[in-house]
């Protein structure tokens, strides 16, 4: 007789690899490119909650972005992805629903 055991933990970490895999096959994933400090493209922008030439807030799937600059642009090129040139100073990256510092936040 062949027993299989499975733990908790293997059975979340499974799930997790699922549902990643499911929202990189739906493309609802926010995917960043970085050209130096001129110019960044991102996919899966849903929102601009801010917008003027020192600072662009975009709301995406999951993350909220602030890009803190100078001479700062957008173009669009579809609906839901965006190109912003200019001085790019800092990036913060913060987990949608989280702002104003009720949780951790990255800073490229």
């Amino acid at each position: 007789m062949l027993w299989i055991r499975i733990d908790f933990v293997e059975v979340m970490f499974m799930e997790n690899r699922l549902i990643q895999a499911g929202r990189r096959v739906l493309q609802l994933e926010t995917h960043l490119e970085m050209h130096s400090n001129r110019e960044i493209f991102i996919e899966n922008c849903r929102r601009i909650l801010e917008y003027n030439d020192i600072r662009i807030v975009l709301q995406t799937t999951d993350l909220v972005l602030e890009i803190w600059g100078s001479e700062l642009q957008t173009d669009s090129r579809s609906p839901e992805s965006l190109r912003i040139h200019g001085k790019i100073q800092s990036i913060t990256l913060t987990p949608k629903g989280a702002r104003n510092g009720t949780a951790s936040a990255g800073r490229v």
